[in-house]
């Protein structure tokens, strides 16, 4: 009944009891436990100028290699290099979406 009242606020039958199991064991925090993974604040001026230098030392590198060397997840790498690099893959390098002969002269 309370799904169909607040339909997206409510939770499902599923996670209330899991958060009853949680509570039986001892828990007393409702907040939730931190998540592991890649944090939030990967995408920073340290990141994106990690990125770009690494792609200026080896522009064939695959997108799992430049996201492993910058330290950060292979999603968050590909964003910086079409967003804020406007980059893409050309015959298996990257390379600025705007080719310009002054493009086409720098070493990437």
């Amino acid at each position: 009944m309370l799904q169909q009242a607040y339909v997206e606020d409510c939770l499902s039958r599923t996670q209330c009891h899991k958060w009853y199991q949680h509570f039986k064991l001892g828990r007393t925090s409702i907040e939730d436990d931190p998540k592991s993974g890649w944090p939030s604040t990967s995408m920073d001026d340290i990141h994106i100028e990690k990125v770009h230098a690494v792609i200026r030392q080896n522009c064939h590198l695959t997108l799992r290699a430049v996201a492993k060397e910058a330290g950060i997840c292979k999603s968050l790498c590909h964003l910086i290099l079409t967003e804020k690099w406007k980059m893409h893959r050309v015959a298996a390098r990257f390379v600025p979406h705007l080719l310009t002969r002054h493009s086409l002269s720098m070493n990437f």
